[in-house]
């Protein structure tokens, strides 16, 4: 599709625009700085690891049930990686369905990240009104970098990933043309643009690629979209309502371009080449480095000269589009920048700007975790329900999941904290099984600890590590110092049947064939830990909570469970971690038949007391003392 140029319009001096007009032009598209929409006419204000458990194969069950009261939890729940874990997926008459309790946690918690989504994006929100933002944010700073570019043949060029309206910038390059044409008139531009991203560009999915040619007295404008890359990570989906960055987004780009680009001279009647890696995640500037600063033409000599400080303003505002991708992430940036004869500065222009791509392909990543946090950043970007106060309201279980995510997102380099052996141990883990143990474990804190760790933490993810204070860092730090001690101190009798509850809930996720008996039955049903609450603080990295240590059993066969249990505390009231762990195969062993049913099992060639018996003597052979 080829959008037409416009015709003539304002006059315009032939030479490049100085500081006042780029300034003009970059505060323009800083619209956050008073929160006013601006006009349509003309500049208006203005993206890991695998989810494949490593270790877990499936398997056909052992005569020894494995260890299965690792990972998972009452809010994004999973079973450790260490062992393989299976699970019986039986109806109210039988006919079992052999299945991977991980493979069953991964779906329920990907289930409950998307709900979280949906809501985020559902609530409060004016599609629309977004996507037209959205169209009017792209177009003021593409017409932003077309002012000043006035010889014929000059292309700029840009490539947005597109997605439900939302237009994420992965790619800019400019071509230099030839002698100066005629002044255009940007409103007419405008106009163009805008038909092309409302109508065009903004409907698709996929890479689009935006191509602007200065002829005389018009720009010609084309896009492409047959390209077929792949979704890069740092691509939004949701559209943003609004009109540009921040004041402090601008200020800290501007002021950094400023300083870098003093170390850069050209020389006389010469030009220079300079490359730049500028680091971001979400919408902040994280670092900015100079790699090189290389001269492309020699002049007929004298001294080398600075650069012009429009240069700043223009680099500034070919960056700050790159800033509404999520993620952390690299933009390369090279600018050419030339001194003319008889002229007091040399003069710049950017060459190109690109999202940097790995040679090698990076594993899947967390999606789950990308789409509820790139929602949580809309709320809180857009104000409709301020995002960290939207997700406390949704508990503890779902804001385990995006911090587990975030952990995973920036590595555990802010969690290397002397006193922490049980915490970075489990936050190594895959993350269905760490948030699950991460929804348990906050559980141990007070609740003013809870609160604060809350905090702390939509401070970082939301605003970077930068935004906090040292005392901040200090304290979350701290917070999971006491964590550490919290997990390996015994459940109190209130935590306990909070557990209970949270465990009854997720069990119905996890198994819905029995949701309505379980509803329907209460207490007749009961749902056993395997290894029990008494002993969760003998497993700290562990959740006690996991889909793989539980199982539905009918009362009297939890009771037959229980005085077992019984009898093994009274011969050992202080076990270790391994005593609990081989009691609880020997239990499992002979009352698995029993576990997800709710009739017995038909064929069995023994009774419940039977199978008492017969685990009471196993216990007492492997544990001398227990009567």
């Amino acid at each position: 599709m080829s959008a037409h140029g416009v015709g003539p319009g304002q006059a315009r001096a032939r030479q490049r625009p100085g500081l006042s007009t780029v300034g003009l032009v970059l505060l323009l598209q800083v619209g956050c700085v008073t929160g006013a929409p601006l006009g349509r006419g003309m500049l208006g204000g203005m993206a890991y690891r695998r989810l494949t458990p490593a270790g877990l194969q499936a398997a056909a069950p052992r005569e020894e049930p494995p260890d299965s009261g690792s990972g998972g939890g009452t809010g994004a729940r999973s079973v450790a990686a260490e062992a393989p874990v299976h699970t019986w997926a039986l109806g109210p008459e039988g006919g079992a369905r052999h299945e991977d309790a991980w493979e069953r946690t991964r779906r329920v918690e990907e289930a409950r990240a998307t709900a979280l989504v949906l809501a985020a994006q559902r609530e409060g929100r004016d599609a629309e009104a977004a996507r037209e933002a959205e169209a009017d944010r792209a177009l003021a700073r593409v017409v932003g970098l077309c002012r000043g570019v006035e010889e014929v043949g000059a292309v700029l060029a840009f490539t947005f990933w597109v997605e439900q309206g939302a237009l994420t910038l992965v790619g800019y390059e400019e071509r230099d043309g030839g002698s100066p044409g005629r002044p255009v008139e940007a409103e007419g531009l405008a106009r163009v643009l805008r038909h092309v991203f409302t109508e065009y560009v903004g409907r698709r999915t996929g890479e689009v690629v935006l191509r602007l040619r200065r002829e005389e007295a018009r720009w010609a404008v084309d896009y492409d979209a047959t390209h077929h890359e792949a979704r890069p990570s740092e691509a939004r989906t949701l559209p943003l309502r609004t009109r540009g960055a921040s004041a402090d987004t601008f200020l800290a780009f501007h002021e950094t371009a400023r300083e870098r680009l003093r170390a850069v001279e050209v020389p006389t009647g010469g030009a220079t080449r300079v490359e730049f890696a500028v680091r971001l995640e979400d919408g902040r500037l994280v670092g900015w480095e100079l790699l090189e600063v290389r001269r492309t033409r020699e002049g007929p000599g004298g001294s080398a000269l600075p650069l012009s400080s429009e240069v700043a303003g223009q680099l500034v505002q070919a960056l700050l589009p790159f800033t509404e991708g999520l993620g952390a992430r690299t933009v390369h940036v090279v600018l050419r920048a030339e001194h003319r004869l008889g002229e007091a500065e040399a003069r710049g222009r950017v060459e190109s700007a690109r999202v940097g791509r790995p040679s090698q392909p990076l594993a899947p990543e967390l999606s789950w975790y990308r789409s509820m946090h790139e929602a949580i950043l809309l709320r809180w970007h857009e104000g409709v329900v301020e995002g960290s106060a939207w997700l406390a309201q949704r508990g503890v279980e779902e804001m385990a999941l995006w911090v587990v995510g975030g952990i995973i997102a920036k590595g555990l380099g802010l969690f290397a904290t002397e006193g922490l052996e049980w915490v970075t141990r489990a936050l190594g883990r895959e993350p269905e099984v760490v948030a699950g143990w991460l929804s348990t474990a906050l559980k141990r804190l007070s609740k003013e600890e809870q609160a604060a760790f809350e905090q702390l933490w939509r401070k970082l993810a939301l605003e970077g590590e930068q935004a906090l204070s040292r005392g901040e860092s200090k304290t979350l730090r701290g917070l999971f110092v006491r964590l550490e001690e919290a997990i390996q101190q015994p459940l109190g009798v209130g935590l306990k049947n909070s557990l209970r509850a949270d465990a009854r809930t997720y069990y119905a996720e996890l198994h819905p064939q029995f949701a309505a008996i379980l509803e329907k039955r209460g207490g007749e049903l009961p749902i056993h830990h395997r290894r029990p609450l008494q002993y969760a603080h003998l497993f700290p990295d562990e959740n006690i909570n996991a889909g793989g240590n539980l199982a539905m059993a009918q009362k009297y066969i939890h009771e037959e469970i229980n005085v077992l249990w019984g009898r093994f505390r009274k011969a050992r009231p202080n076990p270790t971690a391994d005593e609990v762990r081989r009691a609880a195969q020997v239990i499992d062993k002979h009352f698995e038949p029993w576990y997800h049913r709710v009739e017995d099992p038909p064929g069995l060639l023994k009774t419940a007391e039977q199978a008492g018996e017969a685990a009471l003597r196993e216990l007492r052979s492997r544990f001398p003392g227990l009567d």
